[in-house]
Order: C-alpha cells, then sequence, then structure tokens
C-alpha cells in the first residue's frame, strides 16, 4: 500500500519531563493498574467458580471483566515503559496496533454495556420469561456480536486512519495513540476519514446509547408501577451496578470527545482520558463487589468458607530419621550457607568501593546479591535448625512469614534478572546511548519496581494460600513453606485459589523471562553481526555472566514446577528445591567472580591492598 507515509515511529506527548514526577506516576499508574487486574481478576474467578452466579448478568459481567483487564493493557504497559525510558516513541506499526486494540475492546465494552441493558430490562420488566428469553444461545450470541461488531468497527477506523499519509510531525498530543490526535498529524486532507470515523462510530455508539437509554426508560417506568418502596429498592439493586458503570462510562467519554471545542487543552485532554482509560476500569469490580449483593455474598462465602482455621502449627517432615546423615546434611548446607552469604556480601562490597564498578550493570548486581542473601536466609537456618532438632515444628504465623519473603523476593529476583537484561540488551544494541537511556534514575526506578513487584506478588501469593481454612493434616512434606504442598493440606477445594495463584506467578514470571528471551535475542543478533572473532567474544563477555545465572535459576524453578506430573515425586521436588534454594545462590557470586573480568580485576585490587597494607 503506497500511501505516502514517510514516518517510522511516532512520539507520544509524556505526561512530565521532570523525573521525581515521572517516577511518581509510574508508581501510581502500576499501582492503579495492578489493582484493576486483580479486581477485575477476582470478579472474573468468583464468577466462572461460584455456582449461584451462573446467570446471564453474571456471563456478561465476567466479559466485562475480561475487557476491562484488555482495555487498560492496550495502552498502561507502554506509558508505564515510558515514565521509565525517557523515551516516548512508538513504532508506526506499534502504534497503529495499539490503536486498533484500544478502538476494539472500547467499542465491544459500548456494545455489552447496552446488551446488559437489555438484559436487566428483560429481568425487571418480564421476570416471568425471563429465563425463556435470555437463554444460553441468546447470551453467547449477543457477546460474540458485542466482540464482532467490535473488532470490525475498529478495523475500518483502522485502516482509514494510517491510510492516510503521515510526512510531518509524528508527535501524538496523547499519551497513547488515539484517532483525533492521530489525525491530526496527516500531511493531507482528513476531511473524508473525519466523516466517516464520526458517521460509523455515530451510527454504533448512538444505537448502542438510545439501547441502553431506551431499556432504563423501560426498566424506570416498570419500578414505579411497584406498590411498596421495600420492592422498588429490591428491583432497582438488581441494575444499580451496571447504571453506575454506564453513567461512569458514558460520561467519561462524552466529557473527553463531546464537549465544546473552546474548553479542549492538551493537558485537560490528557487527564480526562485518564479517567476512562484507567480509573474507570478499575472502579468497575470495586462498584460490582460493593453495590451488588449477589457478588458480595458469593465473597462473603468465600471468605467464610477460609475462616475456620484450626491447625496453629505446621511440622517439616525430616529428610531422614537417621542421625549421621542429618548431621551430615547439616554441614554440608551450613557450608553453602555461608559461602552463599559471604560471596554476596564480598560482590556487594566491592561493586560499593570500587570506582571502576559504579556503572549500571553493578548497581543491579548489588540488588541481586543482596536479594540471594534475603532469598536463602529466608529458608536456611530454620532447615538448619530442623536438622538438628527432633522438634521440627513452625508455627501458623512463621510459615506464613517465611512462604511471603521466598515468594517475594523469589519474583523480585524475576523481575531483577529482566532489568539486567535489558542493561545488557542497551549495552550491546545501542552503546552510544547507553548511558542516556541507562541513567542513574532509571536504573534506580527499575529497580524499586522490582521490589514493589515482588512486595505486592508476595502479599497476593500469601492471602491466597493462608486464607484456606487448615482443619486436619499439618505435616508439611518438605523442608520450607512451599506452595504446592501446603495447599494439599487444606481442607476445602484449593481450584479457585489454585487458579489465582498461578495466574500471579505464571504473569508474573513468564512476563520477565519473556523480556530476558526477546533481550537475549536481540543481543545475539548483535553479537553476530561483529566481523571479528574477537569483538564477538568481547561483546559477549559482558553479558555471559548474567545468562548462566539467568539459566540457572529459571532452568531450576522450570523444571521444580512445571514438569509433568507423572514425572513428581517428593524426594526429587525436594532435591531441585535445595538447588534453587541454596546451590544456586552460592553459584552466582562464583560465576560473577570467575567468568567476569571486570570484578576479578576489582578483586586483585582490593587483595593487592590489603597485602601492602
Amino acid at each position: 500500500m503506497d500511501n505516502g507515509t514517510m514516518l517510522t515511529e511516532f512520539i507520544l506527548t509524556g505526561l512530565s519531563n521532570r523525573p521525581a514526577i515521572r517516577f511518581s506516576l509510574f508508581v501510581a499508574f502500576l499501582l492503579i493498574y495492578l489493582i484493576t487486574l486483580a479486581g477485575n481478576g477476582l470478579i472474573f474467578i468468583v464468577i466462572g467458580t461460584e455456582a449461584k452466579l451462573h446467570k446471564p448478568m453474571y456471563f456478561f459481567l465476567s466479559n466485562l471483566s475480561l475487557l476491562d483487564i484488555c482495555c487498560p493493557t492496550a495502552t498502561m504497559p507502554k506509558m508505564l515503559e515510558n515514565l521509565l525510558s525517557e523515551s516516548n516513541t512508538i513504532s508506526f506499526t506499534g502504534c497503529m496496533l495499539q490503536l486498533y486494540f484500544l478502538v476494539a475492546l472500547a467499542g465491544t465494552e459500548v456494545f455489552l454495556l447496552a446488551v446488559m441493558a437489555y438484559d436487566r430490562y428483560v429481568a425487571v420488566c418480564h421476570p416471568l420469561q425471563y429465563m425463556v428469553i435470555m437463554n444460553k444461545r441468546l447470551c453467547i450470541l449477543m457477546t460474540a456480536g458485542t466482540w464482532v461488531t467490535g473488532f470490525l468497527n475498529s478495523l475500518l477506523h483502522t485502516v482509514l486512519t494510517f491510510s492516510l499519509p503521515f510526512c510531518h510531525s509524528n508527535k501524538v498530543n496523547q499519551y497513547y495513540c488515539d484517532i483525533p490526535p492521530v489525525l491530526a498529524l496527516s500531511c493531507a486532507s482528513t476531511y473524508l476519514t473525519e466523516m466517516v470515523v464520526l458517521v460509523v462510530g455515530g451510527i454504533f455508539g448512538v444505537g448502542a446509547f438510545l439501547v441502553t437509554l431506551l431499556s432504563y426508560i423501560q426498566i424506570i417506568s416498570a419500578i414505579l408501577k411497584i406498590q411498596s418502596a421495600e420492592g422498588k429498592s429490591k428491583a432497582f439493586s438488581t441494575c444499580a451496578s451496571h447504571l453506575m458503570v454506564v453513567c461512569l462510562f458514558y460520561g467519561a467519554t462524552i466529557f473527553t470527545y463531546i464537549r465544546p471545542s473552546s474548553s479542549h487543552s492538551p493537558d485537560r485532554d490528557r487527564l480526562v482520558a485518564m479517567l476512562y482509560g484507567v480509573l474507570t476500569p478499575m472502579l468497575n469490580p470495586i462498584i460490582y463487589s460493593l453495590r451488588n449483593k449477589e457478588v458480595k455474598g458469593a465473597l462473603r462465602r468465600d471468605m467464610a468458607s477460609r475462616n475456620h482455621t484450626v491447625v496453629t502449627q505446621f511440622f517439616f517432615v525430616a529428610f531422614s530419621n537417621i542421625l549421621e546423615l542429618r548431621v551430615s546434611f547439616f554441614f554440608l548446607v551450613m557450608l553453602l550457607y555461608l559461602i552463599t552469604v559471604v560471596g554476596n556480601i564480598l560482590i556487594i562490597m566491592i561493586t560499593v568501593v570500587d570506582p571502576a564498578l559504579q556503572s549500571p550493570m553493578y548497581f543491579f548486581l548489588q540488588n541481586l546479591s543482596f536479594l540471594e542473601i534475603g532469598y536463602t536466609s529466608s529458608i536456611i537456618p530454620k532447615m538448619l535448625v530442623n536438622f538438628l532438632s527432633e522438634d521440627k515444628s513452625i508455627s501458623f504465623l512463621g510459615c506464613a512469614t517465611q512462604m511471603y519473603f521466598f515468594s517475594f523476593l523469589g519474583i523480585t529476583e524475576c523481575c531483577l534478572l529482566a532489568a539486567m537484561a535489558y542493561d545488557r540488551y542497551m549495552a550491546i544494541c545501542h552503546p552510544l546511548r547507553y548511558t542516556a537511556m541507562m541513567s542513574r534514575g532509571v536504573c534506580l526506578q527499575l529497580s524499586v519496581v522490582s521490589w514493589l513487584i515482588g512486595v505486592l506478588v508476595g502479599v497476593g501469593q500469601t492471602t491466597f494460600i493462608f486464607t484456606l481454612p487448615y482443619c486436619g493434616p499439618n505435616k508439611i512434606n518438605h523442608f520450607f513453606c512451599d506452595l504446592p504442598p501446603l495447599m494439599k493440606l487444606a481442607c476445602t477445594d484449593t481450584y479457585r485459589n489454585e487458579i489465582a495463584v498461578y495466574t500471579i506467578a505464571v504473569t508474573f514470571v513468564m512476563i520477565p523471562f519473556l523480556l530476558i528471551f526477546v533481550s537475549y535475542i536481540r543481543i545475539l543478533q548483535a553479537i553476530l553481526i561483529i566481523p571479528s572473532a574477537a569483538g564477538r567474544s568481547k561483546t559477549f563477555s559482558t553479558c555471559s555472566s548474567h545468562l548462566i545465572v539467568v539459566t540457572l535459576f529459571f532452568g531450576s524453578a522450570i523444571v521444580t514446577y512445571l514438569r509433568p506430573k507423572s514425572s513428581y515425586s517428593l524426594n526429587t521436588d525436594k532435591l531441585l528445591s535445595l538447588f534453587y534454594t541454596v546451590v544456586s545462590p552460592m553459584l552466582n557470586p562464583l560465576i560473577y567472580s570467575l567468568r567476569n573480568k571486570e570484578v576479578k580485576e576489582a578483586l586483585r585490587r582490593v587483595m593487592t591492598r590489603k597485602i601492602f597494607i
């Protein structure tokens, strides 16, 4: 398609140019995004697993929650990346895809809200025919229709917008790619495109709004005919949550796109866009959980089923009943633990005091070494006590604390390894921009975000596990409080908890893993372009230590948790767990000291100074 386009990327308008404000905004939007994902995910899981919520209304609500997860995901990750990287660019294709999915998901939500309004109309105005009219087949057809219409409508808008020529300014006056600011950049007449977009968008948007409006006129007329105040209140409560969501969505949209031109300003437009693009998806699950009695009831039943724990302590299964073998294990693990602590402390001290090791790579290495000390210290001291003591118990609170720190530090390490991979990618693929892109502020932000995500995921994982009821067996077939053996001890169905726990874990482990994977693909491509073997070897040596650490960490975790169930055995699980909780943290400082020339030279300088002193 020859459309005269000369631009290869767009520049999105940032929310602020001040680093301190950008970081504060990053933290705020990250929290909002995580709350949005968690809230809508919880609604989705509760509806899927609670039999009393298997009704048309909640089938549509589960689709709304899915939309409210996807819609901010179309814009928020890129916005968060831009707040951290200080680079507000987005490729031409990336902008096109972002606009397509944003318009598709927002359009689908418009149609879905109309379908939900019709559902409430039938429920309130034709209660005796409700289950006949709103049968399963009709619900699926209506839902499929909203998704198909939303995505086809978006395809038309996207094709019309990006078939225009863009050959002058490439600065999009918004923090994401939206139709009006992208059309404003075209160097050709946009009249026809604007007319088609407005007419088609108007027909679908106004049509869906009129269906919603007429449905509520009929609903209010039916409610007013009810004699008793209690009856009116009960009838209105069945649609109050949906009405609030409709008012929020349409109110924010109308205020964004249909207010007078005289009141437009770039800063105000961005703030208003945040209302419907960021805050509304976060508020929807809160509204449905606080305003809807059936959802609140389902959540209460879920919590009530968890709050009858009678177990006050757990017992670990011994590695062996032979005392001599336990003593041998004690000394071996103690030696590995001391090497881990001393080795990582040494790495921290060297990278702090040596002027040659003040680059971003070693700042992240300091964090990694500190993590490894905390990670092993959350498990090994208690394990060492259990080797020598006959009492292998741990209190309920102690077990929860151990699991929290294990999850928190493990997820933080995943994120930190991804940040280190990004650092290596910038150093090798963009060496001239490396110092500017990986400034101290950016490194600090990446580090803080890694720790913050770890804290939040740790809280979520621990909450999901320790709100389960434990009223019977209390013997943990492991040497620390890990997720799988603890869930086996719960005296209730753990299906929902397992889904939630593993969804969170896979999300926050797979995303860093994919970032690392993509970074190393780009790194390898850049290395293979280097003509000389010496140049390739020198370049690869700058990231070989990190690559070995990543392989050890993710390799052992994947083999432990993602291998086929048919190959599971308790003893194998314990040995694998020993590797990634004891052996791997010990190897990391050895890898960085033996494989990294700068660290080896710094160690020599430190040793030379001590000898002369």
